[in-house]
């Protein structure tokens, strides 16, 4: 018990001396905007406050095959990411590279290939989001083109043994790797479904990561509006993440892939618009201050289809209204169509929204 308690304070320690050299990679000035951690451990709530301003590497790991969505995981967007974001979420889409039996033996050369990507990002300085992203069963959702079905009967215990796996695999990496148990829990999961399912999960990682930070979300796609459903296992390193695309009709105009898709030409953004935004992330706040476990904005962003000086409006009062509420962010999305920072067609950046985001 006393060696568990010394490593914890080694660990804050060490936290803390990470925090303040990553000052010059997209960090906010936190002073005085720091969230109830009165529930956490002192180095979990050391963490949670210098994730600061990140990105996420989406639509490549979490593709039902890689390339399957225009985007692959080039070395160079590791550079980039690492060097101007002091936080990368990496998405990965772990239930399509594992065997589709109970036991989900992951592919190894698809562990290989993540654990790649997880290492080169911790070897650059940065805090490294890693999750279960896309496995759409789970949820009870529609399959994916390239993506395989299941026994339903196995769903969730493959789920389990799944973390089991990434568990065992990066108990020894530092304590800048946080593990996110699944993306947006949705449908079948909404609820108490997931808060079971979410304990089950968190006890195979804690036999092998018994102090890294694990990130649990609401269900409703991560939406804060189902915050006061989650139910979290009584553990002291625990985040909630949140993701927030609001108002909708403005961040997802355009999108092919929704069954009605909406019109386009929804500008933003308007004091109507403004209070929703800042609402959301208010409730956020809230459920913090009651609750003493710190929260993460996993993912905002708005869809290439809107006019830039909107998307620019939106992603900047999207970032203010977080960070001044002390909360850590991740944009969605690095260098694919949906919101990308980064383009691919000329290697360099989508420079608004790089202003918005990072100036």
């Amino acid at each position: 018990m006393f060696m568990q308690h010394v490593r914890t304070a080694l660990a804050a320690l060490m936290l803390g001396a990470l925090a303040m050299g990553a000052q010059a990679r997209g960090s906010a000035d936190d002073a005085g905007r720091q969230q109830n951690c009165s529930n956490v451990s002192r180095a979990t709530c050391t963490l949670a406050h210098s994730l600061g301003r990140g990105v996420n590497l989406g639509n490549m790991l979490e593709a039902p095959r890689e390339g399957d969505w225009g985007v692959k995981l080039e070395p160079e967007y590791i550079d980039i990411a690492a060097k101007h974001f002091r936080t990368v979420r990496l998405p990965v889409r772990w239930s399509n590279h594992a065997s589709p039996g109970a036991d989900a033996t992951i592919d190894e050369a698809f562990a290989r290939r993540v654990q790649w990507a997880v290492d080169a990002l911790l070897a650059r300085g940065v805090y490294v989001i890693l999750n279960v992203h896309h496995y759409s069963q789970i949820s009870g959702n529609g399959l994916h083109n390239h993506e395989f079905r299941v026994d339903p009967d196995v769903v969730d215990t493959r789920f389990i043994n799944i973390w089991k796996q990434i568990a065992e695999r990066y108990k020894s990496h530092p304590q800048r790797l946080v593990f996110e148990l699944l993306n947006e829990p949705n449908g079948k999961l909404d609820g108490e479904p997931w808060n079971v399912l979410a304990a089950k999960a968190l006890a195979e990682v804690r036999k092998t990561n018994p102090d890294r930070a694990v990130m649990i979300g609401p269900t409703y796609w991560n939406n804060v509006r189902d915050l006061p459903k989650l139910k979290l296992p009584a553990d002291r390193n625990l985040i909630v993440a949140v993701h927030t695309y609001d108002p909708f009709d403005f961040t997802h105009q355009g999108v092919t892939w929704r069954p009605e898709p909406m019109p386009t030409g929804k500008t933003c953004c308007n004091a109507t618009q403004k209070r929703s935004m800042s609402d959301t992330l208010e409730k956020a706040r809230r459920w913090n201050a009651q609750h003493g476990i710190p929260v993460h904005l996993g993912e905002f962003g708005a869809h290439s289809a809107g006019d830039m000086e909107s998307r620019v409006a939106w992603a900047r009062t999207m970032r203010d209204e977080a960070e001044k509420r002390g909360i850590g962010w991740a944009w969605w999305e690095f260098a694919s169509d949906f919101s990308g920072v980064w383009s691919p067609e000329t290697r360099g950046w989508v420079e608004p929204i790089r202003r918005a985001l990072l100036d």
